[in-house]
This record gives structure tokens, sequence and C-alpha cells, in this order.
């Protein structure tokens, strides 16, 4: 069976360091895996063999260079029918359930409005019932899935799945988010915070295909970031770094929910928006924003604002480049410690409105210390709304790969 073959190759080293090369490139030429491995060339084409036979990898015609002739080279990626995994994405208002193609592509999804906040163990409950439901109609065979992995907004412990703080979802500290997977499907289960499982996503599968040194920054209700060092996440003591929405970038700020002062999530994020466009309109200052008639209390989302500066109001133009000034300062900052190859955003509000992502580019490319010789690419999400869920994912070949 192929999820039984795939766990006795990855016991056995040189195999699995072949398959480890194939995940991190893609596609790849027999001599690559040779040169990537260290494995002798005649014991890399016995292996492939033995993968070609089990319907685990294929050939594909690769492209030629410019000044090349003859016939393009032969390269191996896995088959995109041999393995699936399930992605699940655990947010605020609506969360979702995918099956993804160990190709990246989404074979098949589900999304569940619920609220997050209410209830931690009946959303937990909900979306096994959904992923339930997204194997049976996908009529993929069951011994295909190779694993189940999960993302969350805030630290988890990677080992035990279980949150340690989200300042987003608090009523889900000390919950454990993959015992009931496990429980009821019988397969590994990883967890992940969402920011991580985003840039991995987009490394492995979208705009950072390529790339080995890669920051994912999601802007939402608050702001999260993600570190892709050498083609992998690096995640720090307690699985705690990138944490960007928690960058102290003024002192006299405001305070954070989680108890500091002047974070970057207070300045930058939707939330922030929105909180600044409602004190605004309180002086009285003409502006094309309007309040939620529903609402009792003033009510403007991101997206308001957005919209008002698109018809020209100079109050919103100014609170959200404004937001843009710290959000680029922010990453100036990580570009001089981290030197990466592209900074890739979140499909959202405030990254799609383009007068927000050229401001923080800008800052990028005037203040970097690194001007003078290149600064970070940018780039919008190419796996969308699915990145989050596909980067999930993702997760689980990682990891089974990192395992062995």
């Amino acid at each position: 069976m192929p999820k039984d073959t795939l766990s006795l190759f990855l016991k056995q080293k040189n195999i699995a360091e072949v398959l480890k090369v194939l995940h991190l490139e893609q596609a790849v030429s027999r001599a690559k895996i040779a040169a990537l491995t260290g494995v002798a060339p005649s014991t890399v084409s016995s292996i492939v063999d033995k993968l070609e036979k089990e319907q685990i990898v294929e050939y594909i015609e690769g492209s030629l260079a410019p000044s090349s002739i003859g016939r393009p080279p032969l390269l191996l990626r896995y088959n995109p029918t041999s393995f699936y995994v399930l992605g699940i994405e655990i947010n605020l208002l609506g969360s979702q359930v995918m099956i993804v193609g160990i190709d990246g592509a989404v074979v098949l999804k589900r999304e569940i409005i619920i609220k997050a906040r209410d209830n931690p163990g009946n959303v937990l409950s909900h979306l096994a019932d959904m992923a339930a439901q997204v194997i049976a109609e996908s009529e993929i065979e069951q011994n295909r899935i190779i694993g189940i992995g999960v993302s969350f907004r805030g630290l988890i412990d990677r080992h035990s799945g279980r949150v340690q703080r989200s300042t987003s979802l608090p009523e889900w500290e000390n919950i454990n988010i993959v015992e009931g997977f496990k429980a009821r499907f019988g397969l590994p289960v990883y967890a992940e915070n969402n920011a991580n499982a985003m840039v991995l996503g987009e490394t492995r599968f979208g705009a950072g295909c390529g790339k080995k040194n890669v920051l994912g920054v999601i802007i939402e209700e608050g702001i999260g970031g993600g570190i892709i060092i050498n083609g992998r996440l690096y995640l720090g003591m307690h699985s705690a770094a990138g944490e960007l929405g928690h960058m102290s970038v003024a002192s006299s700020g405001p305070i954070c929910h989680c108890g500091n002062r002047g974070c970057l999530r207070t300045l930058a994020s939707e939330s922030a928006i929105e909180t600044n466009a409602i004190r605004i309109m309180k002086t009285g200052v003409k502006t094309l924003l309007k309040s939620h008639p529903e609402t009792e209390r003033p009510a403007i989302t991101a997206q308001d604002v957005v919209d008002a500066s698109s018809r020209g109001d100079q109050v919103s133009r100014e609170i959200i480049l404004e937001a843009a000034g710290y959000l680029g300062t922010a990453l100036v900052n990580l570009t001089n410690l981290l030197s990466p190859e592209l900074i890739i955003f979140n499909y959202g509000t405030l990254t799609s409105y383009q007068p927000f992502t050229r401001r923080v580019t800008e800052l990028i490319s005037e203040r970097s210390y690194s001007k003078e010789i290149g600064t970070p690419e940018t780039a919008i999400s190419l796996l969308g709304l699915d990145a989050v869920g596909v980067g999930a994912a993702s997760v689980v070949m990682d990891r089974l790969l990192a395992a062995n």
C-alpha cells in the first residue's frame, strides 16, 4: 500500500535523502540528486527505479536554457497522485479543511463559518466531521492520505500539539489541537503556527518556489511572520520565532493584548487601522468614512478605510500610509537582520491595496543597509486564500522527512 510503502522507504537512509531532495526541489535531475545528497549516482539510479516502480515519482521534461540546443532534460518529481495530505486552517471567523496533493494542488476544500472564540471543542469537532466529509467526497483511497496538518494563530508546542499562547484566541490556550484528529483518523497529525504554514506553503508551491531564504508576513486582525532559512522553517527556542506582530516599534505606543506597549500589531494591522479610523472620526474631521448604521458604537472595517482611500479620502489614505510606515520600518530591521531573498505577503485587505504595499516596498528599498547591493523582492501570495491550508499540509511531509 502507498502509505505503508512510504513509511518503509523513509526508514532507509539513502532513500529518505532522495525523497527530501525531491520535496525541496520539486523537480530535479538524477545528477543533481546525487550532488545534493552525496549518494553515489549508481545508487541514486537504483533508488529512483524503485520509486518509479511504486509510482511515487515520475519524469517530466525540464526547460532548456535560452542558449541551449537539443532535447530538454528529463527531471524527476513526485507523482501528484501518489500521496495526499489534509490541511486544516483554524481561524477567527472562518476555518477550512482541504485535501492537498503532494504537488501542492488543492483537490477539494470546504469552509466552515464558525466563531473560533465561542467553543474550541465544538470547533474541533466540526472540523473533524468536515475532514471526514472531504475525504469521502474526494473518493481518494484512504491509504494514500499520509497525514494531517493543522494551523493555528499563536504559539504551539509542536511536539504535543498544545496551544501555549494566543492573543487572538486566548480561549484556546492549553487546548490540544491534534489529539482528536489522531484518534479519529489514525494518521500522523502535526500542528503549526499559521504564519509559518503560509510561508512554508508559498516557498514549496507558490511565490517562493526556488528561493531558500524567505520571510512571510500575514496582516489580518493581527500580524504574523514566518521565516525560511536555507529552505527550512526557522523556529528558534520554543518554536517562537517570527512573532512579527509583537516586535516593539514604538515605546510610547498603544498597549497590546500581550501586555506590551507599542507592538507592531497595534500600529499596522487591520485592527490597528480600524481603531485609528474610529479615533479620528470622533474628532469630527471631514472624511468619507462612515460608521455602520446597524451598530450602536462606531464600527469601521479595514476594508471601509481602503474603499474610502480608493475614492480619494485623504484621511483614510494617511491612516493606511502611517500603518505602512510602521510595517516598512519593521521589515527594514528584519531585512538587515536576516537578508531574505523574498518577502511574501498574504492576500488580504491591506496587502492587496497597492498604495499600502508600494509604501512598504519603498521603505525597504530606501532604508535597508544592503540597498547598494540589493534588497529583497516582495510578492503577494500566489496561493491566495489557500496559502495557510496548503502550508499546513506541507508541514506533514516536512515533519515526516525531518524525522528520518
